[in-house]
């Protein structure tokens, strides 16, 4: 098969879009920080898409924050920017071209560039997808001081964690008089416009108190809610390009071919007319994301620590399984629903469906290590509002608790046929360390603060202590079939 560069992919028709606008002649109105695949499956393909019929300065300056980016920057660099994007639907597959990057920097040996860039009134908006660990909180949702980079930032290092380099790229904007902008985090925690706006004015704060009170006039932080199932982009996913699409790209990525955006309408120098292409813009964000995080994220975690226990190491092929499908349904039907409020034109029985269907999608085969990983982090905010929700009303509780046993079996780093686990968390060391010396007792675990708060009451400590007992006893698979049937 004769192959043509992601550049000419236009003249290829099995890619069903490239980009129509004029690339050279506009302007990155947004910074986005930091690109990885979710953000070039999700909010660079909307920005994309709006680009297509507005010849708008809404093009994306694309930041690189870790080391390893800098493999992605290079290979994107050789093509222009431009990368594909395979939308798989379990029964069709379709190539877009993406051209909404028009510039991509590397933090770490461009640190000056990007704090240049943030300073600059040509930028409106600055996104983020850092993860949750990326804003350095503590339990409270503070700024966490004794975080080992933020002490560092705070006591004069240069900047490294994305709040640093925000806060060095407001300073230089105010010093400037520049004009105010947005800053919109694109991640799942709870509130995440609030925690963004928290953790960045404490920061600034300590360093800077006038800073602060211009950030506090000068910027705002809409919440939002996102939702694309994006597996991490592999050597398979770049054959598939070349023996699908004929197209040779090393940045190919694939996604799931359901997406959603809910944003509040809270942008402070202007944004892209986004919800001509799908968004959706909410006086109230909370009700979403709360049904996102909690069935869709909490649900991936549920699964992902027995299942990989079990063996399987993809999603789908563990959604295969009618033991785990069953266990999934159940822990959202009994565990999770309750704890959902109201949210406006979404039927949740459809919804967890729907949700079920997206994991089961073997075009898609995620990794069960992906959505296993940094637990430490996705907890807190997927699994333990429902679990003391459920508390408070007496609920059930039983699934959550087989899900937190399977994950602290998990932490002992080996599955049930010995072989090693790589496991890849903030906190791995304190909790595999616990998980080891306390292999049968999760009390300690449990009463981990920066985990679980106080919601770990002898409820719940027998709960999870009596599942691990019956995974250590029976295994996993049997344990699983005594809690179900």
């Amino acid at each position: 098969m004769s192959m043509l560069p992601v550049t000419d992919a236009a003249s290829n028709p099995k890619v069903a879009s490239t980009p129509t606008y004029d690339r050279a002649a506009l302007q990155s109105g947004i910074l986005h920080m930091s690109v990885g695949g979710f953000h070039r499956s999700h909010q660079a393909l909307y920005v994309n898409n709006f680009l297509q019929t507005n010849a708008e300065d809404w093009m994306i300056h694309g930041v690189g924050c870790l080391d390893s980016d800098i493999e992605l920057i290079t290979a994107m660099a050789a093509q222009e920017n431009l990368y594909s994007l395979i939308e798989r639907s379990g029964t069709n597959d379709t190539m877009h071209v993406i051209g909404s990057i028009k510039e991509f920097t590397h933090a770490p040996t461009q640190t000056r560039t990007v704090i240049d860039a943030i300073a600059s009134d040509a930028i409106k908006i600055v996104s983020l997808t850092i993860t949750e660990k990326g804003y350095c909180y503590d339990t409270a949702g503070n700024l966490d001081p004794n975080h080992p980079m933020i002490a560092l930032e705070l006591a004069g290092g240069a900047p490294r964690t994305a709040i640093a380099l925000l806060f060095a790229g407001l300073t230089a904007r105010m010093e400037r008089g520049g004009t105010p902008v947005t800053v919109m985090s694109c991640d799942n925690l709870p509130g995440n416009g609030h925690v963004t706006e928290r953790v960045l004015l404490q920061f600034a704060e300590a360093k800077n108190p006038t800073v602060a009170a211009w950030i506090r006039a000068n910027v705002s932080f809409p919440n939002g809610m996102v939702d694309r199932i994006t597996p991490a982009p592999s050597a398979d996913t770049v054959a598939l390009a070349r023996d699908a699409f004929g197209i040779a790209d090393p940045a190919a990525l694939a996604s799931e071919s359901f997406i959603q955006w809910i944003l509040e309408d809270n942008f402070i120098n202007g944004r892209p007319a986004l919800e001509d292409v799908g968004v959706q813009f909410v006086s109230d964000v909370a009700p979403y994301e709360k049904m996102k995080v909690r069935l869709l994220n909490g649900s991936h975690s549920a699964l992902s620590y027995i299942s990989y226990l079990m063996g399987y190491r993809e999603v789908d092929a563990a959604m295969a399984d009618p033991l785990i499908r069953e266990f999934v349904g159940r822990y959202m039907d009994e565990d999770i629903t309750a704890s959902v409020p109201t949210v406006p034109g979404v039927d949740l029985t459809q919804y967890k469906a729907t949700l079920i269907e997206r994991f089961s999608n073997p075009a898609i085969s995620d990794k069960l290590q992906r959505l296993a990983m940094d637990g430490s982090q996705k907890i807190p905010n997927a699994i333990v509002p429902p679990l003391e929700f459920q508390l408070a009303r007496g609920g059930s509780i039983k699934n959550i608790a087989f899900a937190l046993a399977g994950w602290y079996r998990y932490l002992r780093g080996t599955d049930e046929a010995g072989e090693a686990i790589e496991i890849t968390d903030p906190m791995s060391a304190a909790l595999m360390a616990l998980a080891q010396q306390n292999p049968t007792d999760p009390t300690a675990f449990l009463q981990t603060q920066e985990i679980f708060g106080n919601s770990a009451n002898a409820q719940v400590i027998t709960a999870v202590t009596e599942a691990l007992a019956a995974i250590d006893a029976m295994g996993t698979r049997d344990a699983l079939t005594k809690l179900l049937y």
